[in-house]
């Protein structure tokens, strides 16, 4: 199994081209459920989570919020501000995963598939399992918790200097967001920060001898 994960990694032979495309493909994937879930709303009835986020965001502990496991993560908030849409949890988080996201595309587009899948699934069953009752959770904050987790981790158990500036880099950047693991903002899913930044750091560990040329 890990000569199979090795051998897949190290083929890796994606550019900054291709790249910058999937992460661009995601934003925009991510915009257009946002903007479908605004254009389709049910009236001015506009809950915090969105339509879609009602249907399809993490309840923790609810059978019908096992698909939030996964589909969550796509999904943001829809909160009427002044009678208008106020779109800065999507916008927020669009800005955030472009930067991080580029600093581990940048070690290969299979490093980012790999981490990606690991931490959006450990954020979004750690949420469904620990969350708090009777909530829903939606957006990528999550995701980008793990690459944050996995980028610093990883930059110092590497032992690569390519790893280690981009890890130093995300430190001086988002070494303040990481208070967002621990309960603050009622708003804030900080389940979904703390089990994506664990997530982060445990691909970080698994990955460090297994990792590509850079």
């Amino acid at each position: 199994m890990l000569t199979l994960l090795r051998n897949y990694l190290e083929t890796d032979q994606s550019n900054l081209s291709e790249q910058v495309r999937v992460l661009g493909n995601l934003s925009v994937f991510t915009w257009a459920i946002h903007t479908l879930d605004w254009a389709f709303r049910v009236g001015d009835d506009m809950t915090e989570a969105g339509n879609l986020g009602g249907f399809l965001g993490i309840r923790p502990r609810e059978w019908t919020g096992l698909p939030g496991i996964v589909c969550a993560h796509f999904l943001h908030d829809l909160e009427r501000r002044k009678g208008e849409t106020d779109n800065s949890h999507i916008v927020g988080n669009s800005a955030t995963f472009a930067i991080l996201g580029l600093f581990l595309a940048l070690q290969g587009l299979r490093f980012f598939y790999a981490v990606s899948i690991a931490v959006l699934l450990s954020s979004g069953v750690g949420t469904w399992l620990f969350g708090g009752k009777d909530t829903i959770h939606v957006g990528a904050s999550g995701v980008i918790y793990g690459y944050m987790g996995f980028l610093m981790a990883y930059g110092f158990t590497s032992h690569n200097i390519g790893s280690l500036l981009i890890g130093f880099l995300t430190f001086i950047l988002y070494s303040r967001s990481v208070v967002g693991i621990f309960p603050q903002d009622e708003k804030a899913s900080w389940e979904m920060h703390l089990f994506g930044f664990l997530g982060g750091i445990f691909m970080a560990l698994a990955l460090t001898s297994l990792r590509p040329s850079f």
